[in-house]
């Protein structure tokens, strides 16, 4: 989509732009990434030593750079020498060079706080945990590589240049940092429009690949008939959000680099409000920065984009305080104590701080809730997500909250997808009508009707694959796409005539997904042009993989494709390509060993597994696949204490607190069994099929009194 398009470089844009290259220098996109030096670091390395769980780092100086003598991979100590900052504030970090092209950005990190505030120091990032240099998340290894984890969104035209042969890289860029043609795309043809003295402009872009400007200043005004606000003009194009969304979104990437002028959803696929990322109700827990959060807003469903908030250039608001935001809502309705019920200027009168709570990551940096939501303290007595309310009142409970929330603004209905959600992850089956229900609406944002999609998705029924079916015409792409994860539910054999009209979706996120799931499917059935779609689509997949084929888990991905098409020795080769790339990376070890077992190949499975609970001691996954492992090899004593070790490190797996307890009941342990039973009930009390296995397990241990309650509480039959 650039052909023809070349980067030139920031400075390139400052002779006609002096006024935007100024403030874009003051902005933290200047400061993304910068070579060490004098005016660039902030941290303290004046011999200065720092002591985290009996690990000590120290920063000096020595030949005019900046050095951190600290534990290399193996434990000892090494002197390393700082090539860059990354960041500016809250905290800035330090990259250090490593063979093979590798930058590691280093735990230690500097708070650039003032001290008043209590920065000025050097911190952890894990705080409250030792990272030996045997952790998985030690900075020597690969969630601290920059290459990888960093580098796409802390510079410009970036090109990883990952060499899969040799693990080496060889990465470049145009701008180090995120410059003008990180958002404005390549320059080369505007600065030749620029000289040529705009001769022509026939689709009025001025030479540019990517047009940004939207009105902002006259935008917005009153709707006469609501009295909320309303945009004067309406907007052109989704191509701000396109922009921004790459580096403000949990995603991965489609392409092994990132074209300007593509849309989000043809270069990465976006995570949906998932359990492991998100709240119940889909406010944020992990690091997931702002796309997802935002694109369940009620602003971003009204037309609202960064730019109406934020300034472009200097990335400051446009405003401070609830200044920013009565620029567009009512002051005199808003702005309030009949609205917030709190003193003028106080925390519980601002706006963001109620509809835009703040967590923070990294330790200390703090980044608000983009969904911009009305603190439901509600939820939180039901479902134990978070509101603001307590958030700012920690010494008050929910329940609290609640009654003074219906004090104030009444007990009127509030419905929101959030509440439906949070229901849900309960017991998606027993909310399956209203996830259903969520997941149709025309009404609701497009990324929680794909979470409630996700939901019916952990264990699907009939119901819940026809409206798969039917979804994979939906207007939202993230929903299309879930739907067609769904339909990975459906036999093999039905699945072409399901999901197949997927791959020719005009959104690759889509496609790629309707490839793994369709990659198995006799071609001998299909017409040629539906040869060329699945063709199609498993490229795509395999340059979605290879986009990141310097980490363990895309070369899982393809050794699981290779399954499905039936290349098993490729497979099994990729299965190892993961574990040589991360020697602690869990899943690849098991599902190589299960690779092997069916192959009849026990005798290498078993050092597979064995060696992953040695190098992860305190991998709950590790001992869980050890002790399956085990009890195959009918050694059922070793089988079930390592399973009692995994239920100790995964005490909330429910599905893993039954068989351990199956386990412990098949050695003649009843009583040992039966806390574990009971434990997989508390976690899920209407699993049916744990009620009844429990109630056999009483009756049959001569416990006719709990077979008798268990069975109760099954309640009649659908």
């Amino acid at each position: 989509p650039s052909q023809g398009y070349e980067y030139s470089g920031a400075d390139s844009c400052r002779a006609c732009h002096e006024s935007a290259y100024q403030d874009w220098r003051k902005s933290d996109h200047f400061a993304a990434m910068q070579h060490a030096a004098d005016e660039t670091v902030l941290g303290d390395f004046r011999d200065t030593e720092f002591e985290h769980f009996g690990h000590t780092w120290r920063f000096f100086r020595k030949d005019g750079g900046f050095w951190v003598n600290a534990e290399n991979s193996e434990g000892k100590r090494e002197n390393f020498r700082v090539a860059y900052t990354v960041g500016i504030r809250p905290l800035q970090q330090y990259l250090l060079e490593f063979p093979g092209g590798r930058l590691q950005a280093l735990q230690v990190c500097w708070d650039s706080r003032p001290s008043g505030e209590g920065g000025q120091r050097w911190f952890h990032l894990y705080p409250k945990e030792e990272i030996p240099p045997s952790d998985v998340l030690h900075w020597t290894r690969r969630h601290f590589n920059w290459n990888y984890m960093c580098a796409d969104c802390h510079s410009t035209n970036l090109a990883k240049r990952y060499d899969p042969d040799r693990d080496s890289y060889a990465t470049t860029w145009s701008d180090m940092n995120v410059s003008c043609e990180a958002c404005h795309g390549p320059g080369s043809q505007h600065i030749a429009w620029a000289q040529s003295g705009h001769a022509s402009d026939l689709d009025g872009k001025k030479g540019l690949l990517v047009k940004l400007s939207e009105p902002v200043l006259g935008a917005w005004g009153l709707d006469p008939g609501t009295g909320q606000p309303k945009r004067n003009v309406p907007l052109s194009s989704q191509v701000q959000l396109d922009i921004c969304a790459p580096c403000h979104s949990h995603r991965q990437p489609l392409q092994p680099k990132k074209f300007a002028g593509q849309s989000y959803l043809d270069s990465y696929t976006a995570s949906v409000l998932d359990r492991a990322l998100y709240h119940g109700d889909g406010q944020i827990m992990e690091e997931v920065y702002e796309y997802g959060s935002f694109v369940q807003s009620k602003m971003y469903h009204n037309s609202v984009r960064c730019t109406d908030c934020h300034q472009p250039h200097t990335m400051k608001l446009q405003a401070e305080g609830n200044n920013l935001c009565i620029r567009c809502h009512q002051p005199a309705k808003y702005d309030s104590t009949a609205h917030h019920f709190h003193q003028p200027g106080s925390t519980g009168a601002s706006c963001v701080e109620c509809h835009m709570p703040p967590k923070y990551y990294m330790v200390v940096d703090k980044r608000r809730d983009h969904s911009i939501r009305i603190p439901r303290p509600d939820l939180s007595r039901a479902y134990g997500t978070p509101n603001a309310c307590t958030g700012c009142h920690t010494d008050r409970d929910a329940e609290w909250a609640s009654e003074a929330f219906v004090k104030w603004w009444g007990d009127r209905p509030r419905p929101s997808h959030g509440e439906i959600l949070a229901k849900g992850r309960r017991d998606p089956a027993i909310w399956e009508r209203e996830l259903d229900m969520l997941a149709r609406s025309s009404t609701m944002p497009g990324i929680a009707r794909a979470s409630a999609l996700q939901l019916l998705g952990e264990a699907p029924s009939e119901r819940t694959l026809t409206l798969a079916k039917e979804r994979l015409s939906d207007g939202e792409p993230l929903v299309r796409r879930q739907a067609v994860t769904v339909l990975a539910a459906v036999p093999p054999g039905d699945r072409w005539a399901a999901a197949g009209v997927a791959l020719r979706d005009p959104v690759r996120a889509v496609r790629v997904e309707a490839a793994r799931i369709l990659a198995g499917t006799p071609r001998e059935g299909l017409t040629a042009d539906d040869q060329l779609a699945l063709s199609s689509g498993i490229g795509e997949y395999i340059e979605m993989q290879d986009a990141a084929a310097d980490v363990p888990e895309s070369r899982m991905a393809m050794a699981d494709l290779y399954l499905t098409m039936g290349e098993p020795a490729k497979a099994e080769l990729a299965y190892r390509k993961a574990i040589e790339l991360d020697p602690l990376f869990v899943p690849a070890r098991v599902n190589l060993a299960e690779y092997l077992y069916g192959q009849g190949r026990m005798e290498e499975a078993e050092p597979v597994l064995r060696e992953g609970v040695s190098l992860r001691p305190d991998d709950g996954y590790a001992h869980e696949a050890w002790g399956r492992f085990e009890i195959r090899r009918k050694h059922y004593e070793e089988g079930v204490a390592a399973l009692r070790r995994a239920v100790e490190l995964l005490p909330d797996r429910a599905d893993l607190c039954y068989f351990t307890g199956v386990g412990l009941n098949t050695l003649g342990r009843f009583d040992d069994a039966l806390s574990y039973l009971q434990r997989a009930l508390e976690l899920e009390p209407r699993n049916r099929e744990y009620l009844s296995g429990i109630a056999a397990i009483c009756r049959d241990a001569g416990r006719e009194d709990l077979a008798r309650d268990y069975l109760k509480r099954q309640g009649p039959q659908p």
